[in-house]
């Protein structure tokens, strides 16, 4: 069965490869633990699935119980866990929730600062674009999001706010952020 659905998936196959791996994650859930590590690539695939297939409603809570999985067993700056946030983040963007989106977006940039600049700038971007009434800047200024203590927090407050300058009005550059997020020029 996880052939199957893996074959699936990258056919590209996205309604029948969901429906594959969500029989897969309760089995694994079960039989295994629901912090197996095929249960969390099974639910990851879920996610990808669901994603692809734009079912944002769908995707939301997946993503926060893999992405809250994956933080406590990878860390938050960790392949898999970036990947969700992003994931989660794109859902909530097409939803229109933006302030969980633009927090997602801040904590994980955070987290990828050091290791991959480039991927934490364009998050960065894609919270100045998204910011819909809310200032990013003063999420990041106390240093804390969520109960997330920013290990950045004066160099990304200084980001944000040239990009927030460089983007004055975030929604009229929506059209270019991707789920990799907003490369600002």
């Amino acid at each position: 069965m996880q052939a199957e659905a893996q074959a699936l998936i990258s056919a590209g196959e996205y309604t029948h490869a969901l429906a594959e791996f969500s029989v897969l994650r309760e089995i694994r859930s079960r039989r295994e633990g629901p912090y197996s590590p095929m249960y969390l690539s099974n639910l990851h695939d879920c996610v990808r699935c669901t994603s692809q297939l734009q079912l944002w409603s769908d995707c939301t809570p997946l993503c926060s119980e893999l992405h809250g999985k994956y933080v406590r067993t990878h860390g938050r700056g960790e392949r898999d866990t970036v990947d969700v946030a992003k994931h989660w983040a794109w859902a909530l963007v097409h939803l229109h929730d933006y302030p969980p989106a633009l927090r997602l977006y801040l904590t994980t940039a955070d987290a990828l600062w050091e290791a991959d600049p480039q991927q934490a700038l364009r998050l960065l971007g894609a919270a100045a674009v998204y910011r819909h009434g809310t200032d990013p800047a003063s999420l990041v200024a106390p240093g804390l999001i969520d109960g997330v203590k920013l290990a950045h927090s004066r160099d990304l407050l200084s980001t944000i706010n040239q990009l927030i300058a460089d983007v004055p009005d975030g929604s009229d550059r929506e059209g270019e952020v991707t789920f990799d997020g907003f490369a600002p020029a």
